[in-house]
């Protein structure tokens, strides 16, 4: 999707482009912080509850959201002649969730948040290898980037390796799959079928999964989770009004605004230091998922 075209004779940007730029970056940013204040809720609860539970009940909480609209249409969305595809997609999704919530519990904030910005470069990677989509060699120097970027995190040789940096690995893998899947079924289903079509399919995978490592949570516990599916919901509707109103490319750089936050709760709140190293991986991985979504908004313009 294109800016608004709104440009003087000299080509500069109007006053409505600027404004509509500005809404979505606003959008942007509220996003990123609700998504990583989430993030902070589960890294303080996942010690005390297991991440299979925390995903199951966040996800029960998730569907209730699209409740009322399922009854008032009759669950007619619900209906869908590619049920195999939604399941897969759940499954991925559910390893994406699971996975990136174990990698809180072991991993400090920030260096989880700063390796999980490497996610639009694995999407691209999976659209690459798996549905045939071509990438120059231009794309190709900045996914290499975006890796170089992750290994200054990681230092593998440096420093012992966390399994949590694994868990986030596995995570990205997942989510790329979801992506993917999605990216396939929004040509037979539309996004609200598609968003409530999962959260519900997930219920039964996650509730497979809690059931061998339950127990029952105490009322504070119960409404931290609550809002962990409160904020994650609002995140991904902030996140689509900005997508809607400006390109991926311009609204990427704000993603690092996800380490600053992560950097002070995980200081202030989990008592961790950040490694400049960190730091310096993280705005490495921005700038290179930032070359990749222009190079990607500027091939849509030209097809």
């Amino acid at each position: 999707m294109n800016f608004i075209k709104g440009t003087d004779g000299a080509g500069a940007a109007t006053p409505l482009r600027n404004s509509v730029l500005s809404s979505a970056s606003l959008f942007m940013i509220l996003s990123v912080s609700l998504f990583t204040i989430s993030h902070g809720i589960v890294r303080g609860i996942g010690t005390e509850i297991h991440p299979f539970e925390i995903a199951f009940t966040t996800n029960l909480f998730s569907f209730a959201v699209f409740l009322p609209w399922l009854v008032r249409t009759r669950f007619r969305p619900l209906k869908t002649s590619h049920l195999n595809s939604h399941w897969v997609r759940a499954v991925f999704n559910v390893g994406a969730i699971c996975g990136w919530y174990y990698a809180l519990t072991l991993t400090p904030l920030a260096d989880a948040v700063a390796l999980s910005l490497m996610g639009p470069l694995v999407v691209t990677l999976g659209a690459v290898l798996f549905l045939g989509e071509t990438a120059r060699l231009r794309r190709w120097i900045a996914m290499a980037i975006g890796v170089t970027g992750a290994l200054l995190i990681i230092q593998p040789g440096f420093q012992s390796f966390s399994m949590g940096y694994g868990f986030v690995l596995l995570s990205l893998v997942c989510t790329a799959g979801s992506r993917l899947m999605t990216k396939q079924l929004t040509h037979s289903t539309t996004p609200a079928a598609n968003g409530a079509l999962l959260a519900l399919l997930q219920i039964p995978i996650t509730i497979s999964l809690a059931v061998f490592v339950w127990q029952w949570p105490d009322v504070i516990q119960v409404s931290l989770m609550i809002m962990v599916g409160v904020l994650a919901g609002g995140a991904y509707y902030a996140l689509t009004f900005a997508y809607n109103r400006a390109e991926v490319g311009a609204l990427e750089p704000l993603n690092f605004i996800r380490l600053i936050i992560a950097s002070l709760i995980g200081y202030f709140i989990f008592n961790e230091n950040i490694d400049i190293w960190t730091w310096i991986g993280g705005a490495v991985i921005v700038c290179s998922t930032t070359y990749v979504a222009h190079r990607e908004a500027a091939n849509r313009r030209n097809t």
